[in-house]
């Protein structure tokens, strides 16, 4: 039986809550100030982790941002709740697949209200990947919990490999990254289609399944020849919904089934927590040798 991960769980939501309070007596050109020194201002360590390029203290659609959410207050705490209520199970079976265990150091999880940007992900927070979830974003709770596993597995990736040092836009790493997440995801939760686990059951994804496994081919001869970039706009062409210039018309996100393919066969020699702690080299060069003749997932 897995032992029972410490937890450090941050709720920003009833700061939220609160400025959405004041900002309805307001005049709506407050509004962005309000949010800064009622939200943001209050909790500096996490919003500076999120503002490294100014994405969110200069954001300039704060005011549409909090309309748009202003009659979902009650709804936000809700959701807050209920995904509290998921952490401590999730996080624990994630730390059972990755055979990681630390009672000095806890797996800290914020829960916020975001500007729409993302429905959870990892990121550092004080030296450490901590998980961030933007409960605006959330939808049911099965499918929640397969967000929470899989941004809990970087999470707990992260402990054992340090993979907050690697490249942010190798894609390399991210194949490795991605497609452990999603294929703990698959351990931890199995029995569902991958289009579930990779969009977190987002419905109507079996076509873009379909599309890819059609494609295979281009597509890991794509993902083969940029192996070795590091750059924003070869990552996003693989990994990000955004347009980017070397993607054309490939399927959005392809990389994460990449991912995934090559650490299914990588599974089939090593157990998920030896994987979970190669070092960046190792990762390289175990997924350039995953990638020859991987065949498309089934």
């Amino acid at each position: 039986m897995a032992t029972t991960q410490p937890l450090r769980v941050r709720d920003l939501v009833p700061d939220f809550r609160a400025c959405l309070d004041e900002c309805a007596e307001t005049p709506a050109a407050s509004w962005p100030d309000r949010w800064r020194s009622r939200y943001l201002a209050r909790h500096p360590d996490v919003f500076q982790a999120l503002d490294r390029d100014g994405t969110w203290s200069g954001a300039a659609d704060v005011a549409d941002v909090l309309l748009g959410l202003r009659d979902r207050a009650s709804e936000l705490t809700a959701r807050a709740q209920a995904v509290r209520g998921l952490l401590p199970s999730a996080v624990t079976a994630v730390c059972g697949a990755l055979d990681w265990s630390d009672a000095g150091d806890p797996v800290e999880c914020v829960v916020l209200v975001g500007l729409h940007r993302a429905n959870g992900w990892a990121d550092e927070l004080d030296g450490r990947f901590a998980l961030f979830l933007a409960v605006e974003r959330l939808g049911t709770p099965g499918d929640d919990r397969l967000l929470v596993v899989h941004e809990a597995a970087h999470v707990v990736h992260d402990r054992r490999a340090g993979i907050r040092d690697w490249p942010d836009h190798g894609v390399a790493n991210g194949l490795l990254t991605e497609g452990l997440a999603t294929q703990v995801s698959v351990e931890v939760d199995p029995g569902r289609p991958d289009e579930d686990y990779l969009w977190f059951g987002d419905p109507g994804r079996r076509s873009w399944l379909d599309e890819c496994r059609r494609r295979w081919p281009e597509i890991l001869g794509r993902v083969r020849a940029d192996l070795d970039a590091t750059d924003p706009e070869h990552y996003a062409a693989y990994f990000l919904m955004r347009d980017s210039p070397f993607a054309g018309d490939l399927p959005k996100r392809c990389g994460y089934l990449v991912g995934l393919a090559a650490v299914r066969r990588l599974r089939e020699r090593h157990p998920l927590p030896e994987i979970a702690s190669w070092p960046l080299p190792r990762a390289r060069a175990e997924i350039s040798g995953a990638l020859v003749n991987l065949p498309a997932p089934t």
